[in-house]
């Protein structure tokens, strides 16, 4: 049915009311927004005008929360109209362009410029963020490396670049070959996830997925245009969903590792998991585990099943004695090994 213009300029009112969500509006609440702007409404004309977005718009309503005979979107992120930003979210937005300098000056990236001069954002930065992300700054990633990758792998490009290992700083850099992935972040370092193109001494392997820290790159990102683009079999989220950090070894299995905590950490480690699976024990599990390790009755376990690697290592040491890896055993006593090899160092001190 055709829509005429008084009608169409009620329906951006109802519209913005009803995709509002901060507040669910009552049809007289409606009515009164329209008669402001829009001549001799009335409640019967605007109940029609919603039941027009309903049935004609296909808008799923929500109606008489709380008995207010009220009515909102079902839907309130997907209006019919474009929306002018409203104050705050001018604000909100501007403080997640500002975060984006590392895709400044890059060629799809012309538009966070263009956004940011529509939004009147000035060049120099705020002396205080209202938001604040981890970074390391001592870490010297490249002018722009970030925003290079993050074009390499959205154009499915192979890419050249220059790595040195942590182990050889001073050392020329080694030209490698990737297909790019993913770019992910953990414990304030930016990694790289690909797959090296492979050669006669090392074929390529199709599920296999490196990461290379990007402050250990030259910052020479270069497409290789004669090498097709070949992606990964692999689900890279649920592979790292099986580790801490970025450290992966498929020769390492997934294990249930069990551990102690002790009562004054037991909130902390129930609000901050240690891996995403954790969970307590059951309770009859928990009596079991504190009449084999005495010591530990005081204390409430927990298990989590995850690949150990030298992250996770790392962070149970940093619990210092909150925390007791019990089982498996062998991870228990590489856990040992790790604090001992530790402790020997300050030992040697004296």
């Amino acid at each position: 049915m055709p829509v005429n213009k008084d009608a169409m300029a009620r329906y951006r009112i109802i519209d913005r009311m009803l995709a509002d969500p901060h507040k669910d509006y009552t049809t007289k609440e409606i009515e009164k927004a329209v008669s402001r702007e829009c001549p001799k409404v009335s409640t019967r004309m605007i109940q029609k005008d919603i039941k027009a977005l309903e049935e004609e718009f296909g808008k799923a309503m929500v109606r008489n929360k709380g008995g207010r005979g009220t009515v909102r979107y079902e839907d309130q992120a997907t209006p019919l109209f474009y929306q002018e930003l409203t104050s705050d979210e001018e604000e909100i937005l501007k403080e997640a362009l500002s975060s984006l300098g590392q895709f400044e000056g890059l060629e799809n990236f012309k538009w966070l410029e263009i956004l940011k001069r529509k939004l009147d954002m000035p060049h120099e930065k705020k002396d205080r963020p209202v938001i604040s992300f981890a970074k390391n700054d001592i870490l010297q990633i490249p002018e722009n490396l970030l925003g290079h990758l993050y074009s390499a792998i959205s154009r499915r490009k192979v890419i050249r670049f220059g790595y040195r290992k942590f182990q050889d700083t001073g050392k020329p850099y080694t030209s490698v070959t990737v297909y790019p992935y993913q770019l992910r972040q953990y414990n304030n370092r930016w990694f790289l996830l690909c797959n090296p193109v492979g050669n006669e001494e090392f074929p390529f392997d199709p599920k296999l997925i490196y990461n290379y820290a990007l402050d250990r790159m030259d910052g020479k990102v270069e497409y290789v245009e004669d090498l097709p683009f070949i992606d990964t079999p692999v689900d890279i989220d649920a592979r790292f969903d099986e580790i801490i950090g970025v450290t992966y070894r498929e020769d390492i299995p997934i294990q249930d590792i069990y551990f102690a905590v002790k009562p004054q950490s037991v909130n902390y480690v129930l609000t901050k998991y240690i891996h995403p699976s954790q969970d307590e024990v059951n309770p009859e599990a928990e009596k079991e585990f504190k009449a084999k390790y005495p010591s530990l009755k005081d204390c409430k376990f927990f298990f989590i099943s995850c690949r150990p690697n030298v992250e996770l290592y790392a962070l149970f040491a940093s619990y210092r004695d909150s925390i007791v890896v019990v089982e498996p055993t062998n991870v228990r006593y590489a856990l040992v090994s790790y604090l001992a090899d530790a402790v020997k160092n300050y030992d040697e001190l004296d």
